[in-house]
């Protein structure tokens, strides 16, 4: 029964308070903390054992993706290092100097051995290398080897490769040293004298040499005692004595990487590594985020759903476009709202942005200030439903400026067939209608806002109109735009508007008109 328990009690989440009083999950790795937060600090953290016995060590988290592990004793706790390492490729050394400093380098197997060999990492062990001098002395530690004995008891080109450079020595007698040995003894050192005879020189201080300022700044209880030995004609060497006299310490530094099989890519998405070692998703249409956990907001009202619904500018994707996203600013009302477009280069989905298609509101800007109407069907078309068109105008008179000044937004009044007539025809702004008679059956009646990404010139086309009161009623009759609701400047497109035979045709930017910078559509959703 006493162990049924035990074992359950393993099985829950434990629970500590950090230094911040933020009471926080027991991870078992470093690992387990970056995952459940990618914006983790570098520091010291205590993980929870597979035993029932915690450990405090240094987690350093170099990227979103990977980071290293030091730890800050051995001597206490049962741990296998492949727990925490994630590759044999790399181990990065922090050492500590007199002056209070830390340095890190990585340290690696030299090129010419990496195809066959890789470092080798044991704890207490040094299992098919050469033994550490001091490991009678000082007992338990950590074991970095370059070379096994069977390689390294050659008179051959040996070393380690640090900073990304290798550094080599010729074994001179075949003498199998090639390590780096880290010692976890907690008692008053007594370490062997070998030190004192040989062999100090600027090759064994190389990867001291290239070592570069380490910032996050680790414990000075984590340093360690260590012994490098190298040859046969290498050299040997320990901290705090001749051309180490500057150095008190080091630790080790084991690197974890996250990958795919630490991830799950929710609602469909997969999961695949970059060639820079990052575990990506790859998200089901319709979703986002770093493991596809939210949904793609394809217009105003998902962001209301998804968000709230707050004024402001927010990014919304496009379907046609697949992960290409868009600014909108979106207007809320307590029941409904309305949908701005800024300038892009993205496919714009217009049917998820307007779903009243009983008027739209049209914002411009003149002079620094922005105004604005509302524009609707004349009253004898009422019920005709206005057209809001991307790059299209399927039924409608195609706009001058299309292939010119194009992709636009295109907002119809009346189509083709309705408009080929002579008859009175129009539009309605702020509740009035202005109308004219349609006097040659042109089914001219809409107004395109370009996005004009080459900057071009409209045709010469406006020039053989005058700017009647007809067709800039919306803009004399606009009303000025509140501080709170006011565009940014991208939202205001180039636009032309047309309206028969003898209605007449403007474009912004000329004439009377050529104070207006651009004007802006707003498309009317429900909430």
């Amino acid at each position: 029964m006493n162990t049924f328990i035990k074992t359950l009690a393993l099985m829950q989440v434990i629970q500590y308070v950090d230094a911040a009083g933020v009471c926080l999950s027991i991870p078992r790795l470093c690992k387990d903390i970056l995952l459940s937060n990618p914006g983790s600090r570098s520091r010291e953290y205590t993980i929870f054992l597979d035993t029932d016995k915690t450990m405090d060590v240094f987690c350093e988290f170099s990227s979103p993706y990977h980071g290293y592990t030091y730890l800050k004793d051995i001597s206490e706790n049962p741990f296998i290092l492949r727990s925490i390492s994630a590759t044999t490729e790399e181990i990065k050394v922090v050492h500590l100097r007199t002056s209070g400093r830390q340095y890190s380098t990585i340290l690696e197997e030299l090129s010419r051995y990496k195809r066959r060999h890789s470092l080798s990492l044991q704890i207490n062990e040094n299992r098919g290398f050469k033994t550490p001098l001091n490991a009678p002395f000082l007992g338990k530690y950590i074991y970095v080897g370059f070379l096994p004995r069977s390689v390294a008891s050659s008179r051959s080109v040996q070393g380690y490769r640090a900073g990304s450079k290798d550094w080599e020595f010729h074994n001179c007698d075949a003498n199998p040293n090639s390590y780096i040995a880290f010692f976890y003894n907690n008692s008053p050192l007594r370490t062997h004298s070998y030190h004192k005879r040989c062999c100090y020189n600027g090759y064994m201080r190389k990867w001291i040499d290239v070592s570069k300022e380490y910032t996050p700044q680790i414990p000075f209880d984590y340093f360690r005692f260590f012994e490098m030995h190298m040859g046969g004609c290498g050299g040997y060497v320990v901290p705090k004595y001749s051309t180490f006299s500057d150095i008190v310490g080091a630790v080790p530094g084991f690197r974890f990487d996250i990958t795919c099989s630490d991830i799950h890519c929710h609602n469909g998405g997969t999961c695949r590594m970059t060639d820079a070692r990052k575990p990506v998703c790859s998200c089901s249409q319709g979703y986002v985020g770093r493991f596809c956990q939210e949904k793609v907001p394809y217009s105003c009202k998902d962001i209301a759903m998804l968000k709230g619904a707050i004024d402001g500018e927010y990014s919304i994707y496009s379907r046609t476009s697949q992960n290409m996203q868009y600014k909108v600013f979106c207007e809320f009302h307590q029941t409904y709202g309305y949908s701005f477009v800024s300038n892009t280069n993205v496919s714009v989905n217009v049917d998820d942005l307007f779903e009243i298609r009983s008027h739209v509101v049209v914002r411009y800007l003149r002079r620094g200030k922005q105004y604005e109407s509302i524009l609707e069907q004349i009253t004898p078309y009422a019920n005709k439903p206005l057209t809001v068109q991307y790059n299209s105008n399927r039924g409608f008179n195609t706009p001058k400026n299309a292939n010119r000044m194009g992709p636009y937004i295109y907002l119809g009044f009346l189509d083709q067939i309705t408009g080929r007539y002579r008859t009175k025809q129009g539009y309605r702004v702020n509740d009035a209608d202005q109308t004219f008679v349609n006097c040659d059956r042109n089914p001219n009646s809409y107004i395109a806002f370009y996005f004009n990404p080459q900057k071009n010139p409209p045709v010469g086309y406006y020039r053989y109109f005058s700017y009647g009161p007809l067709m800039t009623k919306w803009l004399d009759d606009a009303v000025p735009v509140n501080s709170y609701k006011k565009l940014p400047v991208s939202y205001f497109l180039q636009f032309e508007m047309h309206l028969g035979g003898c209605g007449g045709y403007i474009v912004s930017g000329y004439k009377t008109l050529n104070d207006v910078v651009g004007a802006s559509l707003g498309m009317r959703f429900e909430i």
